[in-house]
């Protein structure tokens, strides 16, 4: 489906360039009045309405009851001269106003401009960043799924990402085929080329999942035929909100990765465009027993999801902090690796460091090496740590979390009308609310205005570093990138309280927008556009939320899914029949058991973490040995 807005291969091609303009400076206006401009002829009119009939009326009101007559001429002088000093005066005054304020406006819109239009190309400049950390195959996968992930991506496109990931030219010009097949509707000649090649290319799939399973389901999906859609999105990045939040809390940027970075952009961009990311809770009014049990059993429960995600966003912290490293073992860490194959690499290229320090110890000649390698060590030694506290405090939230349930169950024996979902009018019961996370026109004014002021100060969107024909952002660093990060998170926390669990899962639970399609060279108004057409293609889609809430009012709550609430859950929210009936039964399925219910509800047991190896100790104190003679 062609959008609206997107540029057309027409004969008039500035048509288009300024029907985006136009669109774009209209959405930038809108935003910047929110916060600061008041039209001038409303204030005029209140100002002549209020000093010229209301006060006269009013004057005339008050002597007329105050004397028990019509005001003499000279009142009706005094009071007409009132009225035409104080409307001077007001007019006067209001003059001044708008003359200081029409400024602050215009520097209001030119931060909002700043903001709108550096967001997409440091975006690009992260991205460049993420490829420029890697090594090797390393770099090569990262850079080929990224070129895949675009949705208007040639057909030439699509065969060099394949030929960087499979590295087989001909399986590279099948899948290119594949493509060019794709466009045209052709889709019986598609499946043709998948019965005739396969089995050849199965084989390289599966060698390709082992160690980049994201970018191996990207190639897959080509090969089918299939291109990213513009209305699906793109998956987020698990708990990247997290560790943004714990390199903020704990004052360690180590903690989070350049991918995290990526995605507080593409939020940011989002939600000044107009997203709105829809969010499903549930909560309980009535028997204050029963209500302080589900408090209980839900903070319980929103501690535990905490730690879980803490433990794997540390662990991936770990792997991304050595992959980016030179001369580690670690060549990435690519999206949908398990956390046992995280930890694996991880302790290998550390076990490989401690095993490298003795010996560059003993070389004079290697003391730059033997520094650079022993803060690799010991950063690395310190994100373990947190690694491993993380996992530690799973276990003693997951031993709460049981000690919660078993206290609700035993409340819950007591079946009673108050325990069931409630579909219909009224407050009391079990409900599921509905809410929506977004930025009004003012929010987006003072996100805006925070981000331009750190833009600023930090020297990231000067015009040497803006320039189109240079490339984009070329001196942004890590550490500006990751301080960039950090103060998204901060502008965006008083809005939409990022720090809230609720909140974090809303998001990650959404596909982002794909904005692919922003091109450095495009103006302020023209990326304000198209970014607000991108958010608004997003298919919303509260299946899965909704199943996910389902899952947890039945297993956790012991809420029986009547066939009312199934019926309502599958009409407003798209969840599957099969899985809400499936769910339906859980109780009747377990009546036999009841006794046995509180187990253990990990559903993935956290990899076995440990405590750091003396010998990473040992080699670090070799090395600083070393350095201080």
């Amino acid at each position: 489906m062609r959008l609206p807005f997107r540029p057309l291969p027409a004969s008039d091609d500035e048509a288009p360039r300024v029907r985006l303009e136009r669109q774009g400076r209209d959405e930038i206006e809108r935003i910047t009045r929110a916060v600061e401009r008041v039209p001038w002829s409303v204030s005029l009119m209140q100002i002549l309405w209020t000093a010229g009939p209301v006060t006269l009326l009013g004057a005339w009101g008050g002597y007329l009851l105050g004397y028990g007559q019509a005001p003499s001429a000279q009142n009706y002088i005094f009071f007409i001269t009132y009225t035409v000093i104080t409307g001077v005066a007001g007019v006067a005054a209001n003059l001044v106003h708008q003359f200081t304020g029409a400024r602050r406006a215009e520097r209001t819109s030119a931060q909002i401009e700043r903001v709108i239009k550096a967001l997409p190309e440091l975006l690009l400049a992260t991205r460049n960043l993420i490829v420029d950390a890697l090594e090797g195959e390393a770099r090569r996968r990262e850079a080929a799924a990224m070129l895949l992930r675009k949705e208007d991506l040639s057909p030439e496109g699509v065969e060099l990402a394949a030929l960087e990931l499979l590295d087989d030219r001909e399986s590279a010009r099948i899948i290119g085929q594949i493509d060019i097949y794709r466009r045209v509707g052709l889709h019986a000649r598609i499946q043709d080329l998948r019965q005739l090649y396969g089995e050849l290319l199965a084989p390289q799939f599966q060698a390709l999942t082992e160690v980049a399973p994201g970018a191996a389901d990207l190639l897959r999906a080509r090969f089918a035929g299939e291109a990213p859609d513009l209305r699906q999105g793109v998956v987020r990045d698990e708990h990247f909100i997290e560790r943004v939040l714990a390199a903020i809390e704990q004052d360690d940027e180590l903690l989070m990765t350049l991918q995290d970075v990526e995605e507080m952009l593409v939020l940011a961009f989002e939600l000044i465009s107009g997203r709105q990311i829809p969010m499903l809770t549930f909560e309980y009014k009535g028997r204050w027993k029963l209500a302080q049990a589900f408090d209980a059993l839900e903070q319980a429960r929103a501690r535990h999801r905490i730690a879980q995600a803490t433990g794997l966003s540390r662990l991936k912290a770990l792997t991304v902090y050595l992959a980016e490293q030179s001369d580690t073992l670690v060549e990435d860490a690519a999206s949908g690796l398990r956390a046992e194959v995280l930890l694996e690499r991880s302790l290998a290229a550390m076990d490989a460091l401690a095993e490298e320090l003795p010996r560059l110890a003993q070389a004079p000649s290697q003391r730059p090496r033997l520094r650079r390698q022993s803060d690799v060590l010991a950063n690395a030694l310190r994100l373990y740590k947190s690694v491993s506290a993380a996992y530690e405090q799973v276990g003693r939230q997951h031993a709460q979390l049981l000690k919660m349930l078993e206290r609700w169950e035993r409340i819950c024996e007591e079946k009673d009308d108050q325990t069931r979902l409630r579909l219909g009018p009224g407050r009391r019961g079990l409900r599921i609310r509905e809410h929506v996370i977004e930025l009004d026109d003012e929010a987006k004014a003072r996100v805006c205005k925070h981000l331009a002021d750190h833009l600023a100060e930090a020297g990231i969107d000067t015009p040497q570093r803006l320039t189109s024909g240079q490339p984009v952002c070329a001196p942004l660093n890590l550490d500006a990138s990751k301080r960039l990060a950090i103060e998204i998170a901060l502008a965006l926390e008083p809005h939409i309280q990022l720090s809230r669990p609720e909140v974090q899962r809303a998001i990650n639970s959404t596909n982002a927008a794909d904005f692919g399609q922003l091109e450095p060279n495009l103006s302020a108004a023209a990326k304000a556009a198209l970014g607000s057409g991108m958010v608004q293609e997003i298919r919303v889609d509260l299946s899965r939320p909704a199943e996910q809430l389902a899952l947890a009012l039945v297993r956790h709550y012991q809420v029986e899914l009547e066939p009312a609430a199934i019926d309502f859950l599958h009409d407003h929210y798209g969840a599957r029949h099969a899985t809400l009936t499936m769910l339906s039964n859980y109780h009747a399925s377990h009546a036999g058991s009841r006794e046995t219910t509180n187990v253990s509800y990990l559903s993935q047991r956290p990899p076995a973490v440990g405590t750091p190896k003396r010998d990473w100790y040992r080699a670090l104190v070799t090395a600083r040995r070393a350095l201080d003679h």
